[in-house]
């Protein structure tokens, strides 16, 4: 699926560019051809612009779907049911059972939450690596002070979390997503380089 419910915007949008394009250019008094010549340069600069971002796009679509506009965070737990639907939940703590989780939660807390625990971070981060550790939302929360992530029991409960860490949880749990993102970042390192 790629950005195809956007191409009336888009169509839009260099309609419009290419309309105060041509105004401009008409007032520089250029001919119809060179006219022509720089609309079409805007138009394959703008497409490509589009074409290197759709992944980014994409991820953001993803992560649209599943905002809540009252925490102003993500659903964890809705980005599991579509890997998972009958038990999201698990889906969840496999993820909270990675010490790279764990370590960029840390990191995460370390540079946005003052008040976050760290020496109970590192502790938690040493106890994962024992196999009967067992790893929750609830616990990382209570035992870090995490403002990261939130988690709520009950009806129209879950997991919820800010979107440096939704993120990082759809693409561990979407390989291919972790590879558009992957891609994504090529080319913006390729842009930098030209």
């Amino acid at each position: 699926m790629g950005l195809e419910k956007f191409d009336d915007a888009i169509a839009e949008y260099l309609e419009t560019k290419r309309k105060r394009t041509i105004d401009a250019l008409k007032l520089a008094q250029l001919s119809d051809n060179e006219i022509d010549q720089h609309c079409a340069d805007i138009e394959k600069e703008i497409l490509g612009f589009v074409k290197c971002n759709e992944a980014y796009a994409q991820l953001l679509m993803d992560l649209e779907h599943i905002h809540s506009k009252t925490y102003n965070l993500y659903s964890l737990t809705e980005i599991a049911k579509k890997k998972n639907h009958d038990n999201p939940s698990y889906v969840i703590q496999s993820w909270f059972r990675d010490i790279n989780t764990l370590q960029f939660l840390y990191l995460w807390e370390k540079d946005n939450n003052s008040y976050f625990i760290e020496e109970a971070a590192k502790e938690l981060i040493e106890k994962i690596k024992r196999p009967s550790f067992t790893m929750t939302a609830k616990l990382w929360i209570k035992n870090t002070r995490a403002t990261g992530i939130k988690s709520k029991q009950g009806h129209g409960g879950g997991t919820l979390a800010r979107q440096e860490i939704a993120i990082d949880f759809i693409t561990w749990a979407f390989p291919e997503k972790r590879y558009e993102l992957s891609k994504l970042i090529v080319n913006k390192i390729m842009q930098i380089k030209e």
